[in-house]
């Protein structure tokens, strides 16, 4: 019974852990404290990226889930909309490099939108529903895959409910009309 209830316990351990862990594709770079995807959208390549890493003496991820708080940010409308590479999603860079992104749609058993500032490091995970959760330690950040293409301001892209907006005040997302804005000063709540 013992091994059962420690088998048991590793295995729940292993799932919280994969929840937590890196997302990767064939060919991606090992990531450096998160995240990594390749594909997506976009007009140009992107140089290198800042590498993101948790902070020393960081004591681990701080989350919050957030379904719709003021102060709420309005898309930008108009703009000109990129498809993604894959039907199942992609990931891109802000032209600033400071914002990344990746939006996946039933791609490998994800559905959802995810995008993370270097500095200061946070991040913020997007559901199908509109609900999003933050982060706001360097543990929740990652290294963006190599060659990951720059999404220029004024162009949106997305799959399935997700769209999100890049402008020279951050970049928007939304699922179903319910999503966040995420800039260098903090992440929103915005609507579509």
């Amino acid at each position: 019974m013992r091994h059962i209830t420690l088998a048991g316990a590793a295995a729940g351990m292993l799932l919280l852990l994969a929840a937590c862990g890196p997302v990767t594709q064939p060919g991606d770079a090992a990531p450096a404290g998160g995240r990594t995807s390749t594909g997506a959208t976009a007009v140009a390549q992107s140089g290198s990226a800042p590498s993101g890493g948790p902070p020393a003496g960081s004591t681990g991820p701080t989350t919050a889930t957030t379904t719709a708080a003021a102060p709420t940010t309005k898309a930008p409308t108009g703009s000109t909309f990129v498809p993604m590479e894959r039907s199942t999603g992609g990931a891109f860079l802000s032209p600033s490099g400071n914002i990344s992104c990746e939006v996946h749609y039933q791609d490998a058993g994800l559905t959802e939108a995810y995008c993370q500032t270097f500095t200061p490091a946070r991040s913020v995970t997007l559901q199908a529903t509109g609900t999003y959760k933050t982060c706001t330690q360097g543990g929740c950040i990652g290294n963006p895959g190599e060659g990951t293409p720059t999404l220029a301001y004024g162009q949106a892209t997305g799959v399935g409910p997700f769209r999100c907006e890049s402008a020279s005040t951050g970049v928007t997302c939304t699922a179903n009309g319910k999503g966040f804005h995420i800039d260098n000063t903090g992440i929103t709540a915005a609507t579509s």
